[in-house]
């Protein structure tokens, strides 16, 4: 159902997911959040920062979020310990075997929220098909993947273009699904949401600046040779230890561009269950 995790729990991988927050990663769910009395389900919630933000934001309500990773929840939880948040519960678990969590019921959740998490599936329209079940009548679900074929920088570099078509490459091998964020309205239709009841937009992530580019090229080079995704590649055939290094040197020339650019293209789906 799963492929293994794509990038692992490098600390460069778990720097760039620490940095998600609602605001900042999920504005298409920004309306939804009107009654602080939600009951909200995160999928795939990683280090658990856009789980203790819904949380914080939602005071009389509840967030169950879940993870495959152990070690990443443990990080979650003692994330919300910091932050003093407690209407927050972090399990080991996957949307696949829902049924074995305590507390997770069928129509059980207002909101059940998938924030990267679809690209990195064998079967991402059984997930659909499970987060719908999850969904209370009236309630709502909110999914973001990228889409890395829609992944755009500036200057020109021609590494950057082999960094892209190595990482597709890479994730297809894996059967995963790199480019999720321009079907995510499809895939909902295939799990028997009307397209009536979808609605799709995109946001962008841009970094710029000097902090953002040393933020974000910084981790791509940090990941690109020293995370699980460096294995992948290896593994795949589709890489080599000097393409690998060529590409981390890459992202370490782009970070130094002044007049550096880099905008990574999400789509986003609101599907509201009837």
């Amino acid at each position: 159902m799963s492929t293994p995790y794509l990038h692992g729990h490098h600390a460069s991988v778990l720097r760039s997911h620490s940095w998600r927050t609602v605001e900042n990663s999920c504005p298409h769910l920004l309306p939804y959040l009107s009654s602080p009395t939600l009951k909200i389900l995160d999928v795939g919630c990683g280090p658990g920062t856009i789980s203790t933000d819904l949380a914080a934001r939602v005071p009389q309500g509840f967030v169950y979020a879940i993870d495959p990773s152990a070690d990443v929840i443990e990080k979650a939880r003692k994330h919300a310990e910091e932050k003093g948040i407690t209407n927050v519960r972090f399990e080991v678990g996957d949307i696949f075997n829902w049924k074995s969590l305590d507390g997770v019921e069928a129509a059980g959740f207002d909101i059940v929220h998938a924030h990267q998490v679809l690209q990195h599936l064998q079967d991402p329209l059984g997930a659909m098909k499970e987060m719908k079940v999850l969904a209370k009548p009236g309630g709502v679900l909110a999914i973001r993947d990228c889409d890395y074929t829609a992944m755009n920088w500036y200057p020109e570099h021609p590494g950057m273009q082999k960094w892209k078509d190595l990482y597709i490459a890479v994730a297809n091998g894996l059967k995963a699904h790199p480019n999720m964020g321009k079907k995510l309205h499809a895939v909902a239709m295939e799990a028997g949401i009307p397209r009536s009841d979808i609605d799709a937009s995109v946001a962008a992530w841009t970094f710029s600046t000097p902090e953002e580019r040393a933020f974000w090229c910084g981790l791509w080079a940090e990941r690109t040779v020293k995370s699980d995704y460096k294995q992948r590649a290896l593994d795949s055939g589709f890489g080599t230890e000097q393409d690998l290094e060529e590409i981390a040197a890459m992202w370490r020339e782009m970070e130094k561009k002044e007049d550096g650019w880099f905008a990574v293209i999400n789509g986003q789906i609101i599907c509201h269950i009837r």
